[in-house]
């Protein structure tokens, strides 16, 4: 059976950064299941290359999904993305940025009095200018065709702050704000900007959390996924408002595990 998603997104042209693993990559699996063409940014191109393998090919106009090896706090990488992009498809309808990055490479959880100049930017670089960039990047294609929908991804640490997690904080309390005033300006463009954010999600963004472990009742990706693909595919009067998408306990669950016990 049919449903609105595959009516409203087959034969759409979606670029979607972080797509080589968590989040970003269950989005690029939900995106293809419902017709739409996707475009596989990440860093690894072992990565992209194992996504863009693995997904269904789409029904409409038969040109196949690919990859770009792109780094999104690069001004020249996401300018190449929309220009590739719009040479193999010749629009771009949707933008979901799930690419970001917890702290500074092989930096373990710490106070901001200890957090280097470095750390800060390569946090900043990746989840706030990259979203800047990414966004700017795919405005002039979506203006044009008075029509475009992104997605945003922050998180519940970009409503709340959570110690020794300074700079990521920052750049998602960034991302909400920098989505909030870019929405207002192209919605009379016929583009939607939508913000997400997702609480504990089981993913390989939790590595770089060590030591602090995983939550044991975190979110599958392919929730946020499905939610992404939802607030994709409404109607064109309407939005969801920075929703909050956490796991839910249930008494049943509850109940297990206190009968195992």
């Amino acid at each position: 059976m049919t449903n609105q998603s595959d009516m409203q997104l087959e034969g759409q042209v979606a670029i979607v950064t972080g797509g080589g693993s968590g989040i970003g990559r269950a989005t690029c699996h939900a995106l293809a299941r419902h017709g739409a063409h996707v475009v596989v940014v990440d860093l690894d191109q072992g990565r992209i290359d194992d996504v863009v393998a693995e997904l269904p090919q789409p029904a409409v106009n038969g040109r196949p999904h690919f990859g770009l090896a792109c780094n999104v706090g690069s001004e020249r990488d996401m300018r190449e993305m929309a220009e590739r992009t719009l040479q193999r498809f010749e629009r771009i309808d949707m933008l979901v940025t799930c690419a970001g990055i917890l702290r500074g490479k092989g930096s373990p959880p710490k106070p901001l009095a200890q957090i280097s100049t470095d750390e800060w930017d390569q946090v900043i670089d990746t989840n706030l200018k990259g979203m800047f960039l990414s966004n700017r990047a795919v405005l002039p294609a979506m203006m044009k065709q008075r029509q475009g929908n992104i997605v945003n991804v922050s998180s519940v640490s970009g409503k709340e702050g959570r110690a020794h997690d300074a700079p990521y904080c920052a750049s998602k309390f960034g991302v909400i704000g920098m989505s909030e005033s870019l929405a207002e300006e192209v919605r009379n463009n016929g583009i939607r900007v939508q913000i997400l954010c997702p609480d504990a999600v089981a993913t390989p963004f939790w590595e770089q959390n060590a030591p602090v472990p995983m939550p044991t009742n975190a979110l599958a990706a392919e929730r946020v996924a499905d939610l992404i693909v939802f607030m994709l595919a409404l109607p064109e009067d309407t939005m969801l408002v920075s929703p909050v998408i956490a796991p839910f306990r249930t008494r049943r669950r509850a109940a297990a595990k206190t009968s195992a016990a």
